[in-house]
């Protein structure tokens, strides 16, 4: 059974290009333009689970539907580590990319981006609750 993630093989390729996928998702012993489709999909879980593992502060996961910003996200994730193998250095657009991805991440997890999905409902003991002051008064009565 194929893991469930936010971005498929074919969202990677429409987005990046099909040459620059099986050039980073092979080993150079492997014929040109052949893909490793095993790899990919490896990458893909492990950027989806990157992910859930912010997202499921405020959501709950897995995300579904899947909106297109996470595509996006896990794309960017996945292309990174793609390009991050025993001889490859990504380029500076794609640490770039896997830069905004993960700043996104932690501004999801700020509350600065939000996500139309199911909402996590904690109802641990562990928040902080508000407490009112008792009220001060004079020594003529009235409110300071």
């Amino acid at each position: 059974m194929l893991p469930q993630t936010y971005a498929t093989l074919d969202d990677l390729i429409e987005r990046y290009g099909r040459e620059e996928i099986a050039g980073t998702s092979t080993d150079r012993n492997a014929p040109r333009g052949t893909l490793d489709t095993a790899r990919v999909t490896r990458i893909l879980a492990d950027a989806t689970s990157t992910m859930d593992s912010y997202l499921q502060r405020r959501y709950v996961v897995p995300v579904r539907p899947v909106p297109a910003v996470l595509t996006r996200v896990c794309c960017q994730l996945a292309r990174f580590d793609l390009a991050n193998g025993s001889s490859n250095v990504p380029s500076e657009q794609i640490r770039a990319g896997q830069q905004a991805a993960m700043a996104w991440l932690r501004d999801v997890v700020a509350g600065k981006a939000t996500l139309d999905a199911v909402a996590v409902v904690d109802q641990s003991d562990d928040w902080s609750r508000y407490q009112s002051r008792p009220q001060f008064h004079s020594r003529g009565g009235s409110i300071l």
